[in-house]
């Protein structure tokens, strides 16, 4: 039992593991790009609009919601049952249905063995829409990461070589929220903490979860990189499921630090009941 536990863990594993990438790369299936510049299936200013109009439409739910207090601070999981987060979910759920005409949610991944996955659970999705967010803490080169990296699936590596780290447990999950807490103004938060949670308020924070691509699933969305602009409305920074591990201000120059988030967008149409797959593989030239 204990050695079928670890070939499944590692079956799942080593398609993150770098060393294990580089000598299966011929055997994959990956995804070519051009320059970091050139690869966008969105350009930034759509990607910009679609988190505006999302975020916007979370903000009136919120606003509207009883729950929630009016000091600005969006999740405080001490003050709401499991059974409040769980309407407050579902409502946010319904409202994305009403926004852009779907529904992703977690659930048990077709592949066999691939432990939970991503799924279009209501609506469609046409092809180059925005699907999910993947969420988690943002190291830059010389940050400390080897702790948190340990059997830990859930490292995304950008192009330019910033990392998120999309776990949510463990120390990885306990940084995330001390971060997220760090950065605050007052009351108000900078990024939304509930994503480590059962029921993440913004329901497009799910992407860590989406498996890769194989001859059986092909990709149906890839990964795009987008950085937040420092003029984006402070009221809607709450819903971005991402925060940098150093602090947000620079301390040389003293400026705000751009926070990078990662889109997932469809490749075609998408229909419902159909489970999300990327490609882990992106040789960029």
């Amino acid at each position: 039992m204990f050695f079928k536990t670890i070939r499944n863990k590692w079956k799942q594993y080593k398609f993150r593991f770098i060393p294990w990438i580089a000598l299966n790369l011929k055997d994959r299936s990956v995804r070519s790009v051009a320059p970091s510049e050139k690869d966008k299936l969105f350009n930034d200013s759509q990607v910009e609009q679609f988190l505006l109009h999302f975020f916007e439409n979370l903000e009136k739910v919120r606003q509207s919601n009883a729950q929630t207090s009016d000091d600005g601070d969006l999740w405080k999981p001490q003050k709401l049952t499991k059974e409040e987060q769980y309407l407050q979910h579902r409502n946010n759920l319904r409202m994305m249905e009403d926004c852009v005409g779907f529904i992703v949610e977690r659930k048990q991944s077709l592949i066999p063995g691939g432990g939970t996955g991503v799924f279009v659970t209501k609506g469609q999705v046409p092809k180059g829409t925005v699907v999910s967010m993947y969420p988690g803490t943002l190291y830059r080169l010389g940050e400390p990461i080897l702790l948190q990296s340990l059997a830990n699936p859930f490292i995304f590596r950008c192009i330019d070589a910033v990392l998120i780290d999309g776990n949510d447990k463990n120390i990885s999950k306990s940084i995330y929220i001390s971060c997220g807490q760090r950065d605050r103004h007052g009351p108000y938060l900078t990024c939304d903490l509930s994503w480590v949670t059962q029921y993440p308020i913004n329901p497009l924070a799910v992407g860590q979860y989406v498996n890769n691509q194989s001859k059986l699933f092909p990709a149906n969305v890839a990964y795009q990189e987008f950085d937040i602009p420092l003029q984006f409305p402070f009221h809607l920074r709450k819903y971005i499921p991402n925060i940098n591990y150093s602090s947000s201000i620079q301390e040389i120059s003293g400026q705000h630090r751009q926070t990078r988030v990662v889109v997932l967008v469809s490749l075609r149409t998408i229909e419902e009941g159909e489970e999300l797959f990327s490609s882990y593989f992106t040789v960029v030239h």
